[in-house]
């Protein structure tokens, strides 16, 4: 066993970070017990343990996720009245549209339906509306339209459980409506024949962390079941359900949903059918963003899905869901070359918004500044919400990035950190605004420019009265009580850090929300080379050395020079660091590597041997 690790409190990282440890004792009883009945290295098997897999049973049920694991689709409210409704409307070939939303989430709930439908012999009408000139989810509007082209069954997807006002539209039009989503309800539930959404009162499943894609994917479940039951496909081809598992698995993980349990299961075997290339729009995006070989979340969550993306943030959404229906690489290869190129023109908005925000924030910021909120006209709404992202990592402040609509009011997205509830504080503000709402990490907002200030200012105070609550570290400074943690999950040595180790934690992928990548303490180490590397020389190549020098490791920071970690690593002079790393294993000219990622580095953490 590695000694254990105690922090000098209120000790924080180079980058500001606490450090949150591995708890000692019992958990370290529980993690040995595991190794010796599983065979899995005393760390991995102590991270399991950690992460509530502590019986046997239970790694061995997590680490070979299958789909006899998924809980029954009957399990959903309304379950049964959307298959029932579906089924007519197949049997008697009726004229079905599908309504999704412009994000990855939306694009691939409705590829997956669509592409089910046409193995059925269907044609279905696909509608998406615009992000800038309609906004989000169902309109009255779009009812008629659909109304007008025959469309006697509406599929939502992605969206729908709030569209009140157009479904009563789509109700009075004699237009009949199946919701699948997975967003909140608010209040009554609007018409429809059913409402497939498991944050639903009266829904008792246990599936509220799926994403659209997966609810959509449901009842796609219980709808093949039932008809394979009547007996539909003694004269009709099955549908391949397993082949739409790689857009409900990049969805997953596009939405940021928690990769355990149910998602889990999804998203592993997503990951096995995406690597069959079957799909030949994901295979051609795949190859125009380099990770044509990197079968994993991580690709699909930033490689993927922001191609996907660019399209419904500065344009439409329709070149996206063209490439997810795509049939031949004729068809494939230009749409993924035309997504390539609008991810670049969202890159570069990016850039440009984020400098411009850097400099607002700089001035405003203060000690006592607790929410940022930056604004300029010419900031294009679909990309300010990757800005606030950004910011907020830079400040460790909850951030409001918002541009200019074409109504000239004030629009943006939100962000925040460990701790504080933007979405009650939004709440709090609602008097100043148009329109608003959200959720503890993320918020989006609408108001009039004159009430910018005012909107300001009220954030600001509701956040302070939130953290004014909160009396156990009230006696720490403002920039500890609001320190981001970093949880590690285990401690090790250069000498300990082995291929065969990396391979073994490699086995609790896929990684994401609830499953995150292991972080690793690793002791005892010295820097003994860096260079900067990159374009931009804004990356660090490193070279890592246990104190006897009998082992060396290479390794890389990313973004190292952008923070106070580049200069400390660089400029270590041989002084002893813990550096938070994560590691992988890998393969070249049949020599087996690691590769070394270093997060962050601690010159207080201190080793005392229980």
């Amino acid at each position: 066993m590695q000694p254990a690790l105690q922090l000098p409190s209120p000790q924080l990282s180079v980058l500001g970070q606490n450090w949150v440890m591995p708890p000692a004792d019992d958990l370290a009883r529980l993690g040995t017990a595991l190794a010796q009945a599983t065979g899995l290295p005393h760390v991995t098997a102590s991270i399991l343990a950690a992460r509530g897999h502590a019986s046997a049973p239970q790694a061995t049920a997590f680490l070979s996720p299958n789909l006899k694991m998924l809980p029954d689709p009957s399990t959903l409210k309304s379950m049964p009245e959307a298959v029932s409704r579906l089924i007519t409307a197949i049997r008697n070939h009726e004229k079905i549209a599908i309504f999704g939303d412009y994000d990855v989430d939306g694009t691939c709930a409705t590829a997956i339906l669509s592409r089910y439908l046409k193995q059925l012999g269907m044609t279905p009408i696909l509608y998406i509306p615009d992000r800038l000139t309609e906004g989000y989810g169902p309109t009255a509007g779009a009812m008629e339209t659909l109304k007008g082209q025959g469309v006697q069954l509406l599929i939502t997807v992605d969206t729908g459980t709030t569209a009140h006002e157009a479904l009563t539209r789509a109700f009075e039009l004699g237009m009949d409506v199946i919701v699948t989503d997975h967003h909140q309800p608010s209040g009554p539930l609007p018409p429809a024949v059913a409402i497939l959404n498991p944050h639903r009162l009266d829904d008792t499943s246990e599936l509220q962390g799926l994403c659209g894609s997966a609810i959509a994917f449901y009842l796609l479940m219980a709808l093949n079941r039932q008809l394979r039951e009547d007996g539909y496909f003694q004269t009709v081809p099955e549908p391949k359900l397993l082949q739409l598992l790689d857009l409900v698995a990049l969805a997953t993980v596009a939405d940021v949903m928690q990769l355990t349990g149910t998602n889990r299961v999804l998203v592993a075997r997503g990951l096995h059918q995406l690597a069959t290339w079957q799909h030949r729009g994901l295979a051609a995006l795949a190859g125009v963003s380099g990770v044509r070989d990197d079968i994993s979340a991580t690709s699909l969550g930033f490689s993927l899905a922001p191609r996907l993306n660019a399209a419904g943030r500065i344009d439409t959404a329709h070149a996206a869901l063209n490439l997810l229906l795509a049939e031949t690489d004729a068809e494939a290869i230009p749409l993924a070359e035309t997504l390539n190129t609008l991810n670049q023109q969202r890159q570069g908005m990016e850039k440009t918004i984020l400098a411009q925000a850097r400099a607002q924030a700089e001035a405003q910021f203060t000690d006592d500044t607790l929410a940022l909120v930056l604004h300029h006209e010419s900031w294009h709404p679909g990309v300010v919400g990757i800005v606030a992202a950004r910011i907020k990592e830079q400040f460790n402040r909850p951030t409001f990035i918002l541009g200019t609509d074409s109504n000239g009011h004030l629009k943006g997205s939100g962000r925040s950190i460990h701790g504080l509830n933007l979405g009650a504080a939004v709440h709090a503000a609602h008097d100043t605004l148009l329109s608003g709402g959200g959720h503890a990490m993320a918020a989006g907002v609408t108001l009039e420019a004159h009430n910018l200030a005012a909107f300001r200012t009220q954030l600001n105070k509701a956040l302070w009265q939130q953290l004014e609550a909160r009396t156990e570290d009230a006696h720490l400074p403002l920039s500890h009580r609001l320190a981001p943690q970093l949880k590690i999950d285990a401690t090790t040595t250069p000498a300990n850090l082995t291929h065969a180790l990396c391979n073994a934690m490699q086995q609790l992928a896929p990684f994401g929300p609830g499953n995150p990548e292991p972080v690793l303490a690793l002791t005892g180490i010295r820097v003994t080379f860096a260079k900067p590397v990159g374009t931009t020389q804004e990356h660090l190549k490193l070279r890592l050395s246990c104190p006897t020098g009998q082992t060396n490791l290479d390794a890389v920071c990313f973004g190292a020079m952008n923070s106070p970690l580049g200069p400390l690593l660089a400029n270590s002079a041989g002084r002893a660091l813990t550096l938070a790393i994560t590691a992988k294993p890998r393969t070249f000219n049949g020599k087996p590597l690691l590769d070394i990622h270093v997060k962050d580095a601690h010159e207080a953490l201190q080793i005392h041997h229980n």
